[in-house]
């Protein structure tokens, strides 16, 4: 009986042996491939509703996960078998910011790596109404230039050709840039025509609210049909506009048609162009271009952050921060160039540092 026992207890030792030899580093079965995480992960290809995940690919793996969340989220969403060392990422929304990882998938043990580090990014702009032209070798738009007010801001000039519609926001070489508040600002179109000079409207808005619409009353340049070549006008922009930082702007509309549309900004007729541009609304009124450019040297971290929020780079004695929608959530003094934020809720903020007649403000998260 007793020797029946022991081989038992061998028995059993050989099985817990057996399994603990896969599970562990220099035995065999072991993956070392999956010891390291995937490196070098990035977005790119950011647009509207989509954004590309690459990273450095091993040839020694067969695959990979991608997961990724709305940012600040808990729930992940995860994609597995992926076999290339990019991926699209569909379906998003726009002016949304995701965090994104990826982890190898290997052939022993462990299955899989650690995940990689988090990158956070965010989608462009908001989804508008579609509009365009049907024939695009009438009448065409060869430069739309606008140009905001005070110093330090520069215009913005888009030289082009013949379309029925263009969509310039993700190129930054055509971003405008405007404060919030700000009087004077001018915008100018220059018509062109293949033929001969036929009489044209040229319309132009910008989506002031940050709600998706181009509304009769955000509508900053309406010509009249004319056969001029220019069409100029000049505008401002509401105190109340929808504050989008440097990350998403919102958009401007540039029309030129022969008729006018049934549905104001949307819709197709018969010949002229429609060009779509990234707007920023990065300041309020009383931000001068020069503080524009001091805010470069300042920086605010942990970014996105939980409990506190640490300034460098100036010495603020007043804070105040306001949510995406411009309206002022807290303010108070700066401690020790700290800023409590525990009691917000989790989301997108601006914070405005005073510091005597120096005012400076960024885009922070809080998660």
């Amino acid at each position: 009986m007793t020797k029946k026992l022991l081989f038992f207890f061998l028995f059993l030792s050989g099985i817990s042996l057996f399994y603990s030899k896969n599970l562990t580093a220099g035995e065999p079965g072991y993956c070392y491939l999956c010891d390291t995480a995937p490196s070098n992960v990035q977005v790119s290809n950011i647009t509207m509703t989509s954004g590309t995940v690459s990273w450095t690919n091993d040839p020694t793996v067969s695959s990979y996960m991608v997961r990724f969340r709305q940012y600040p989220a808990t729930a992940w969403m995860t994609f597995t078998s992926v076999s290339i060392s990019a991926f699209t990422l569909t379906a998003l929304s726009p002016c949304t910011t995701y965090e994104v990882q990826v982890a190898k998938v290997c052939s022993g043990s462990p299955t899989t790596s650690a995940w990689s580090e988090s990158v956070v990014f965010t989608t462009l702009y908001m989804n508008y109404c579609a509009a365009s032209s049907l024939n695009a070798n009438v009448a065409y738009m060869s430069n739309v230039t606008v140009t905001p007010t005070g110093s330090g801001i520069s215009p913005m000039v888009s030289n082009s050709g013949t379309s029925n519609y263009t969509d310039y926001r993700p190129d930054p070489t055509r971003k405008v840039q405007l404060m919030i508040g700000s009087t004077g600002n001018q915008i100018s179109v220059s018509k062109t025509w293949v033929g001969s000079p036929n009489p044209v409207y040229v319309r132009a808005w910008i989506d002031f609210n940050g709600d998706g619409i181009f509304q009769s009353s955000e509508m900053m340049l309406s010509s009249g049909s004319s056969a001029l070549s220019t069409a100029t006008a000049t505008f401002n922009v509401p105190p109340t506009a929808f504050q989008t930082g440097t990350t998403c702007g919102v958009s401007m509309r540039v029309m030129i048609s022969e008729t006018v549309t049934t549905s104001s900004a949307c819709g197709t007729f018969s010949y002229g162009e429609v060009e779509d541009y990234g707007v920023y609304l990065l300041t309020p009124a009383n931000l001068s271009t020069n503080e524009i450019n001091k805010q470069k040297n300042i920086s605010i971290y942990p970014n996105p952050a939980s409990d506190v929020l640490n300034i460098s780079g100036i010495e603020g004695t007043e804070f105040e921060i306001y949510n995406t929608a411009g309206q002022l959530v807290n303010k108070g003094k700066i401690s020790d160039q700290k800023v409590q934020v525990h009691d917000l809720v989790k989301g997108a903020y601006f914070i405005q540092i005073k510091n005597n007649n120096n005012i400076s403000k960024l885009k922070f998260i809080k998660e």
